[in-house]
């Protein structure tokens, strides 16, 4: 039949096709030996393995846990950190479109490699907010090419990439990014603001609650420190207890299950509020009355307030300036009488500016961290949604085109990358008690001939749809379509008793189909229906391009049942009535007088009996199907409609509406005739209803958010007391982290000892020892940031280079140099106290001069001696060195030493705590026994001129250690907080990209599935555009070449026997054979070739379908059919040897136009039709053994190119009548 007819062996009409049922055999030849045993053991007593056990279950089954549910409902976190996926719609937009040519690149432009094919395998999502490509290679490989979501306004350019900032970054960028630091960080999005804000608040919580726990901590101390100063005031001691009350109000408000985001944010205002009075009371009422009254709690609040108080940044910067201005303004207003109190102030300032500097450094890289978390968990999790919902569109198509059973088995072989050391392995499986229906369009040439490329794919595809709605109904599997002819399996893959029943139904329901269509076409088109029951082998062979199919000696005479049939009739052997158990009237069906091969096996058959009464039913039979349901043949009236595609609707000759045009889909009006080809694929309306990807992502985030335990976490992964993983790989992995922001610390220690350098320099005597000392400790800092920036700028050598990058990506360096910084900052920031006169003891002196003892003397004698504070000129002492009156600025540089160590957040909290304490216990031990007299000397000046009683004041060796006590705690607390977060981010977002990584692999065996089912360019067609723009996928090639290569004496190989594992064996051999040759295919000179199918022991393939593969200019893909030709000879003859055979392979090759296409929209088919096709067909079916039979237009073409060719004559074809023909023999070079 001309466009239609593929079968490379037999007759159509009363002829015999060639079917997946060819004699086959054992396989294998590399190590002749070993090949040669398995041809022995398929003619031996032995039988094989067993074939592994097939296990149920849908098509993804790995640890990601996948539902092919909708987002909505679902379980979504496993204990708080099993991120389990749901469905997610949405779909992607490939670059190919269907059946549109664009213009032909030469072949100059085009490589037979694989860089041109994989050009065009590309995948992008419809143009959105985020970028994302995904990468299809030949061979199925999927992966995500690259994500980029941009949704934070902080000012910075997050499109510059990651080498480009590794490397420097201009002045203006730089600028730009440094003005960044200082702006409040917020996502564009209103609703992905909230999320992060719900992502974190229970972390938000946790550290207000703490900060909560320090701030009564410091006001308790300030208590103490105020009423063992002064004698009791009752009114500062109510102030400061209603602050204390604040305090713990709002912790236990904080503590409440209940405790809401809103609430969090009014506590924040409230803490703030509350700290403005501490500060205000603790400077005011500060006794003596000094400028430094208040400072280090002014420092910690500001620091504090930036690393603990969850608000943003631009509120954090403007209270700790404003806390700053606070303390000086009250510091001024207590003090203006003091002559040095300009000193003290311009000191105090730069104190606050550094602790603002200090928090700022901290509160910046924190947050930036945690946003970045929270967006590459989010990253991960739409990557992930994205390829989910791609898996469950190849697991559809997966499972259209293949039983579940199969494509689980292999899948499950692709996942697990097995190797086979000897034999490939054969997807096959036996069963018995099957019915086997082949069904024949009588006179659809007549209809093809009639139809352009288009409307031939529809009508092939509205026809099969509706054959396949009708196998469902009858409970058939279909197998696999060739050309018009139509074969299903019933009993397949679960057995049913009643499977003749289905099949007798199953034929029945198609010639009524086809009546409807001879109905509307006015075309005479009928069907020829022929049913066999026995045994099958089912399964696939070869390497790619797999299709289910059936073999058999049953399958063989229930395909002649067809050939031998007749229009209009259901004909079936006697095997067959057996199981129908006389329910069904019979006629003698005299299949011999029309068919040899019934003939000559004394095959007896028989014709249903269609009647004018109701056919008998099994309806009422013991026969249920497997959900419960009993079979029955479906009512006409209650078929589908066949949808808003009407391929025949521009073939009606009359405008009539009869019941067959009403059950064709013709209605008037749309209301039940507006069905799209997703109704068929399975999809409805309400499935494939898209959602915006932004809302649904961040749906899923949110519920995923809300599942999660922060504690569960915690107390599961991470030890309690050094917050390391219990896991030692996770810790690896962890300390292998990059920290981005560590150029950031080291910059921010540069200032802060700049600072702390500047402080000193204001308030103490200054002298050439004191500025070497600070010159050298920033010159060793600069070296420091040198080896961090070696990396960014491109002017140092290379070597320095490396040297910065290997520092930068080793945690343990980077920390060892960051601890190296903050030594050399803690020595700078009290060597200078060894400058001074430490040894000198004013109050002895003043003991001297009034010649009382050290005990006696009084703040009156001090200020009749002339001892002014802050006058480091005037002295009493004899060989008095320089003297320092402030030595408490020592502390507040310690101080900010410890800030900055809680700066560097890739140190450790176990290592900060170390650091803190080390320098804690030094400067106390210096305190303590070295200098002691410089803060006694303090002391004593500070009483004389508050003009104090001794009993009332506090010595600065009392409340240093306490001061420096609660630093180190709430330094050591903040660092654990610091770290416990980020670990826990880390977790997560390792969770989510551990699991979009599996999703990934699934997708690519899915993919690779899919690859070797249909070709690569159909697959992405039917899987890329949304349902609105679903469609048929057909195509009009110009210039194709088609071969059909027949091994001929193969079926004479097959035979059924108990020593062959009733002709496993034989198939065996046949899909090695098959191997070796889709094997081939991967050559880079056969790139152009794809394989249709295989048909039996017929190799089908063609080349030139694609722009890609389609060489106007040369014609270069006419060639390489031609040398895959040799190539398919020589390895048969490779085969022969090794498996000692003797197997003859006949090819026929011929070219033209053709139309390719999908047709079956439920079970979707790639092939190709037209006279070319039958043609390359007819070449094989009347060839000779090891010969290339090839058309006039090929031997042309072939002979231009240098290839020899003889003539073989005049021979009669099918369809074609008398052709001339040639036999291909070498190429152009003599082989």
């Amino acid at each position: 039949m001309p466009g239609i007819e593929i079968q490379p062996i037999g007759q159509s009409g009363g002829g015999m096709k060639t079917v997946p049922n060819s004699r086959v055999a054992p396989s294998a030849w590399e190590g002749g030996d070993d090949r040669q045993k398995l041809f022995n053991h398929s003619k031996s007593s032995h039988s094989l393995q067993q074939q592994p056990q097939i296990q149920e279950g849908g098509i993804i089954n790995t640890g990601a846990n996948f539902s092919s549910q909708q987002l909505q409902g679902g379980e979504i976190i496993n204990t708080g950190a099993n991120l389990s996926s749901l469905g997610m719609r949405g779909s992607k937009q490939s670059e190919h479109q269907e059946g549109k040519q664009t213009s032909r690149p030469s072949s100059s432009n085009r490589s037979a490699g694989s860089a041109a094919w994989e050009s065009t395998k590309m995948v992008a999502q419809p143009p959105q907010q985020k970028k994302k490509t995904l990468e299809v290679g030949r061979n199925g490989n999927v992966r995500v090419k690259s994500v980029e979501i941009r949704g934070v306004d902080d000012g910075n350019d997050s499109t510059i990439p990651t080498a480009q900032k590794r490397r420097g970054l201009s002045c203006p960028q730089a600028f730009r990014g440094l003005s960044g630091v200082f702006r409040s960080k917020k996502f564009r999005s209103y609703q992905l603001e909230s999320l992060y804000q719900r992502y974190f608040f229970s972390l938000n919580k946790s550290s207000l609650f703490t900060l909560l726990v320090l701030l009564i901590v410091v006001v308790f101390v300030i208590l103490c420190f105020h009423y063992a100063s002064q004698p009791a005031t009752p009114y500062s001691g109510i102030f400061l207890g209603l602050a204390l009350g604040v305090f713990l109000g709002t912790l236990f408000v904080c503590t409440r299950s209940s405790f809401t985001q809103f609430q969090l944010a009014i506590c924040c205002y409230v803490v703030l509020g509350d700290v403005v009075l501490v500060i205000v009371l603790d400077v005011i009422d500060a006794t003596p009355a000094t400028a430094t009254a208040g400072v280090w709690t002014t420092a910690f609040f500001i620091y504090m307030i930036y690393t603990l108080l969850p608000v943003r940044m631009r509120i954090a910067v403007l209270s700790g300036l404003v806390f700053g201005v606070i303390q000086v303004a009250c510091s001024i207003l207590r003090n203006h009488s003091d002559t040095f109190l300009w000193k003290q102030v311009l000191a105090n300032c730069f104190i606050f500016f550094t602790a603002n500097l200090a928090g700022i450094f901290t509160h910046y890289p924190t947050e930036v961290a945690q946003r970045q978390a929270f967006l590459e968990t989010r990253r991960c999790i739409e990557a992930r949604l994205v390829t989910q919902r791609e898996n469950q569109q190849q697991e559809r198509l997966l499972l259209s085109v293949l039983p579940r059973h199969v494509a689980m088995e292999m899948k499950d072989d692709i996942a697990s990358n097995r190797e086979e050391i000897q034999f490939h392995k054969i997807y096959i499986q036996r069963h018995s008690n099957v019915s086997i229906l082949f069904a024949d369009i009588e006179g659809f040439t007549k209809l093809s001939s009639e139809c352009t490329a288009k409307e031939l794919v529809k009508i092939l595809n509205e026809l099969f749809a509706r054959f396949d709605k009708l196998a469902q109904e009858n409970h058939c599997l279909r197998i696999k379509i060739l050309g018009d002819c139509y074969y299903c399996v019933s009993g397949l893959p679960d057995p049913r008793p009643d499977h003749a029943h289905c099949c007798v139904e199953m034929g029945l329901d198609m010639i009524e189909a086809i009546s409807l269509v001879r109905e509307v076409t006015m075309i005479d088109v009928n069907m020829r229906v022929g049913i066999h029951s026995g045994s099958v082998h089912c399964g696939v062979l070869g390497k790619k391009k797999w299709q289910f199919d059936v073999w058999s000696n049953d399958v063989t005479l229930a395909n002649t049942m067809e050939a031998g049939g007749m229009p209009g009739r259901v004909h079936i052997t006697e095997a067959s009535l057996k199981f129908l158990n006389g329910d069904y009237s019979v006629e003698p069906g005299l299949g011999g007088e029309r068919n040899a091969y019934l003939r000559d096996h004394n095959i007896d058959t028989y014709l249903i009996v269609e009647k004018q009464t109701e056919r008998p039913s099994v309806n009422n039979s013991p026969m249920q199907s497997s959900n419960g349901q009993a079979r029955g043949r479906s009512s006409p009236t209650g078929m589908d409609p066949w949808g808003v595609d009407k391929p025949f609707h521009g073939m009606l000759h009359k405008p009539k509406k009869s019941k067959g045009m009403r059950m064709m889909g013709h209605y008037d009006g749309n209301a039940r005739g507006a069905n799209k080809l997703e109704n068929k694929l399975g999809l409805d309306r309400k499935m494939t209803e898209y959602r915006d990807p932004e809302e649904e992502v961040n749906d899923f985030l949110g519920r995923a958010i809300d599942a999660r335990s922060i504690d569960r976490l915690r107390s599961e992964h991470v030890k309690r007391l050094t917050l390391t993983f219990r896991k030692r790989d996770l810790e690896i992995k962890y300390s292998m982290e990059r920290d981005d922001m560590f150029s950031a610390y080291m910059i921010c220690a540069f200032f802060v000892l700049v600072f702390v350098c500047v402080t000193q320099l204001t308030i103490l005597p200054l002298t050439i020892e004191m500025v070497a000392i600070y010159g050298s400790s920033t010159i060793l800092i600069l070296w420091v940031l040198f080896l961090v920036f070696a990396e960014k700028c491109v002017c140092n050598p290379k070597s320095c280079q490396r040297v910065s990058q290997h520092i930068l990506e080793s945690r343990s360096l980077s920390t060892l140099l960051a601890i190296l910084t903050l030594i050399i900052m803690f020595g700078a920031s009290f060597l200078v106290m060894f400058l001074y006169d430490f040894n000198v003891d004013m109050r002895s002196c003043v003991a001297v001069m009034y010649n009382v003892s050290d005990g006696e003397v009084n703040r009156t004698m001090v200020q009749d001696s002339g001892l002014k504070l802050g006058d480091e000129e005037s002295t009493i002492c004899p060989e008095s060195e320089l003297v320092c009156h402030f030595p408490q600025y020592f502390t507040f540089s310690i101080l900010l030493v410890m800030m900055c160590c809680a700066v560097f957040q890739q140190i450790s909290s176990l290592t900060k705590m170390c650091l803190l304490m080390l320098m804690g216990v030094v400067y106390i031990l210096l305190l303590e026994l070295i200098t002691v007299n410089l803060y006694d000397n303090h002391d004593l000046l500070q009483r004389a001129h508050a003009d104090m009683s001794e009993s009332y004041f506090i010595p600065l060796k009392v409340t240093t250690p306490v001061i420096l006590f609660v630093y180190i705690i709430a330094l050591w607390i903040h660092g654990r907080q610091v770290e416990s977060t980020t670990r826990l981010d880390f977790l997560w977002k390792r969770q989510a990209t551990e699991e979009k990584e599996e999703t990934e692999k699934l997708q690519a065996h899915n993919k690779s599935l899919l690859n070797n089912i249909l070709p690569s360019f159909v697959a992405e067609h039917f899987l890329k555009a949304p349902s609105g723009d679903m469609d048929l996928y057909h195509c009009a090639n110009e210039f194709v070449a088609v071969i059909f290569a027949s091994i001929t004496n193969f079926s004479d190989f097959y035979v059924e026997l108990e020593a062959n594992n009733e002709g496993v064996e034989c198939l065996r051999l046949l899909n090695e054979i098959i191997h070796d040759f889709d094997s081939i295919l991967n050559e880079e000179q056969f790139m152009q070739i794809e394989k249709i199918k295989t048909i039996g022991s017929t190799y089908m393939a063609a080349s030139g379908l694609t722009d890609e593969t389609y060489d106007n200019e040369n014609n270069t893909h006419v060639v390489a059919i031609a040398e895959f030709a040799f190539r398919l000879q020589a390895q048969l003859k490779y085969v022969n040897q090794h498996s000692f055979n003797n197997f003859k392979m006949r090819i026929g090759l011929n070219v033209g136009p053709c139309v390719s296409g999908v047709i079956g929209a439920r079970k979707p088919q790639y092939d190709i039709w037209g006279n070319t096709v039958n043609v390359a067909s007819r070449m094989d079916s009347t060839g000779l053994p090891d010969k290339i039979q090839v058309t006039e237009d090929m031997k042309k073409l072939l002979e231009s190119k240098g290839y020899k060719l003889e003539e073989r004559g005049v021979v009669k074809v099918k369809g074609k009548g008398d052709m001339f023909t040639y036999f291909l023999l070498s190429g152009p070079e003599k082989r």
